[in-house]
């Protein structure tokens, strides 16, 4: 009864600290809690240019806290591109954090990380990305500093995009890019805790950027997010994805994001 207690005392507060830095679109460099396993579902409904259709995806995923410096994430891609649902690939990420400089009511975290994915979708699109649309490896290193409700990300990276198995890269586009990102998180519900039964509340801004290594051509986006979290364990986040410019073809730059998510805690039961 004493270990029950204090495995929900402890998943509380690490939650709690971690609130404001549980990005959307990006990984922060604290990982997932050793041994908690958590299922996501994001789900997107972004706005084709060519005809003002909605391009719907579907991307499960399992993420696991292997130890306090490692995660490992995996997800499936699902869409309608052809006007019906299909899954088309699936992805494999693992996270290193190296560094932690750790205070009370902050900390400074460094992680280095990898995607491995594979993809059977018709490359439509000159912007690269892994997570949903192409294959390839992208490797990258984030930083990310907590200071007490508010939380700063930053991350850089390099993608390598290959053929889609069947559909081939496009010659004219670019297989190599430098990613860019910016994420600022900012607890602001409940002003005082009291229980882990308590609902917190998170707004959140991120900005992506792309540029390709071969033409110069290049991308910004920024995404406003809110997150509710509920009894520490469910999350929802609600956010609208909107390209600032642009100098390559995308095909879905804006739409709208919707991702939920459940943790469980201590999975593996020790003797």
């Amino acid at each position: 009864m004493r270990r029950n207690l204090a495995l929900i005392v402890l998943s509380f507060f690490v939650l709690q600290a971690k609130a404001q830095e549980l990005f959307l679109l990006t990984n922060p460099a604290s990982n997932v809690p050793k041994n908690a396993l958590i299922f996501r579902g994001m789900n997107s409904f972004f706005q084709r240019t060519i005809d003002n259709s909605i391009s719907y995806h579907l991307m499960p995923e399992i993420e696991y806290g292997l130890s306090k410096k490692l995660m490992l994430i995996t997800n499936g891609f699902i869409s309608n591109e052809r006007n019906k649902l299909n899954f088309e690939g699936a992805s494999f990420l693992t996270q290193y954090r190296f560094y932690s400089n750790d205070e009370a009511k902050k900390h400074f975290r460094m992680a280095v990380w990898s995607r491995i994915a594979l993809n059977n979708a018709d490359i439509h699109q000159e912007e690269i990305e892994l997570n949903g649309h192409n294959s390839g490896i992208r490797i990258g290193l984030t930083g990310t500093q907590l200071l007490h409700k508010t939380a700063i990300s930053s991350t850089i990276s390099f993608q390598q995009a290959i053929d889609n198995f069947n559909n081939k890269f496009p010659q004219n586009y670019s297989t190599q890019s430098v990613d860019y990102t910016l994420s600022l998180g900012q607890l602001v519900l409940p002003r005082t805790y009291k229980n882990f039964n308590q609902t917190n509340v998170n707004l959140m801004v991120e900005v992506l950027g792309q540029t390709h290594l071969t033409n110069g051509k290049s991308f910004l986006d920024i995404t406003p997010v809110i997150q509710f979290i509920f009894k520490s364990k469910a999350r929802l986040d609600i956010a609208y994805r909107r390209q600032l410019y642009s100098t390559m073809f995308r095909t879905q730059p804006n739409g709208i994001i919707i991702n939920l998510q459940y943790s469980i805690f201590n999975v593996v039961k020790k003797k």
